[in-house]
């Protein structure tokens, strides 16, 4: 399965073995696969370079951050800034549980929880497509694949030119429901658009990902 790190609206893939857990709510096919694109900073790392003392003092750090912004919402319910920061703390940590430890309970829990707070700025009227794409991405992790296209397309209808909601959005098409077509015209879109070449290499790996495929079921 691909993770997509949320970086400062840059395409960052990594690779991952992808998990063989029973009662994942994603509908990813099980390959051995590369990562989409995230938009507002975020953290990486691979746990085999870090000590398991260190693996914890980030995701104590993560959740207390996270505590911290869940109490100075209870003073400013309303305020867009924190509920962000919300949002992308419980997507780091939920990429940290699911990608870096294979939790997939905890892993969903909290890219959940960045659903919720992306969303919470969605219906105040502030979210834009770096949002709506890191919702769609963190719903499409968290099994909400309704919400995941509902919020892909969103993201393009408020930014024609937004690199990362067309890649993100391809890879859902293609390895989430499997319409290679439809994957292949965003990806395409993207394309015309100059990625940087990280972003376009992966997307042509991609593209041929699914012409195998597609030559292995005629």
């Amino acid at each position: 399965m691909m993770k997509f790190f949320r970086k400062n609206n840059k395409t960052i893939f990594l690779i991952f073995t992808p998990l063989l857990a029973v009662g994942l709510v994603l509908s990813f096919t099980i390959w051995s696969s590369p990562q989409p694109a995230n938009n507002q900073g975020g953290t990486s790392g691979n746990t085999a370079s870090r000590t398991a003392s260190a693996q914890q003092n980030i995701i104590q750090k993560m959740l207390t951050d996270i505590r911290q912004y869940e109490q100075a919402l209870k003073a400013n319910p309303d305020n867009t800034t924190i509920l962000v920061d919300l949002g992308n703390k419980a997507y780091d940590l939920g990429a940290e549980y699911l990608f870096e430890l294979q939790n997939v309970e905890k892993g969903t829990k909290y890219f959940k929880k960045a659903t919720e707070a992306y969303q919470k700025v969605v219906e105040l009227g502030a979210a834009d497509a770096n949002v709506m794409t890191d919702l769609a991405t963190a719903a499409m992790y968290s099994g909400q694949n309704e919400l995941a296209e509902e919020f892909f397309k969103k993201a393009i209808e408020t930014d024609a030119e937004h690199i990362n909601s067309k890649v993100n959005y391809g890879y859902f098409l293609a390895f989430v429901k499997q319409e290679y077509d439809k994957a292949l015209e965003q990806w395409e879109a993207a394309l015309a658009l100059n990625p940087d070449p990280d972003t376009k290499n992966r997307i042509n790996s991609w593209k041929q990902e699914i012409k195998n495929r597609q030559q292995s079921n005629e």
